[in-house]
């Protein structure tokens, strides 16, 4: 994927203006997973986001072609963390484990009982990784830059996870 942007964003440096909602389109859930447990607010979260788009447009030229996305992810903790130090809000900026993404994705209302019931058994990690995997598609690669943590321990904690949900469903029938 990082080829792919960095080509559109060569495209977009070069007049192709159908370019950049491409790059937004590929890169805007990571970019709003990484504020959210920053701002812990929806709303400012997406706000954000936009503040993050405009910023990168502001500053395009001096981008050098590297790592698109972790670009864009260091511009969106930046903006995050200035918001949360701006509002002086007493939560520890670099501990996320408490916050779950849960109560930010939508489920089908016919499968939200069991995956309620199989995301319980899980901790904060655990249920973030799944979450982030399964329900918004990204890698865990992708997720590892979201977290904060090595890539081996995201694809280890989703492989735990998803042992975790298996042994708790086996016994209600569910087809997983």
């Amino acid at each position: 994927m990082n080829v792919s942007l960095e080509g559109l964003v060569k495209d977009f440096k070069l007049g192709d203006e159908s370019a950049f909602p491409k790059i937004y389109e590929a890169t805007y859930r990571q970019i709003f997973f990484v504020i959210l447990p920053i701002t812990r607010d929806q709303m400012l979260a997406e706000d954000i986001v936009q503040d993050t788009y405009i910023k990168f447009l502001e500053k395009i030229d001096d981008y050098q072609a590297k790592n698109l996305l972790a670009y864009l992810i260091t511009i969106a903790k930046n903006l995050a963390i200035n918001e949360y130090n701006r509002r002086k809000k007493v939560t520890k900026i670099d501990d996320f484990s408490d916050f779950s993404y849960y109560d930010y994705i939508e489920f089908k209302t016919e499968a939200k009982e069991a995956i309620e019931k199989a995301l319980a058994v899980l901790d904060n990690d655990e249920k973030n990784i799944f979450l982030l995997h399964v329900l918004e598609n990204l890698t865990h690669r992708e997720i590892a830059e979201i977290i904060d943590k090595p890539v081996g321990t995201v694809s280890w904690l989703y492989q735990r996870a998803i042992k975790k949900m298996k042994s708790r469903l086996k016994g209600d029938n569910y087809e997983y």
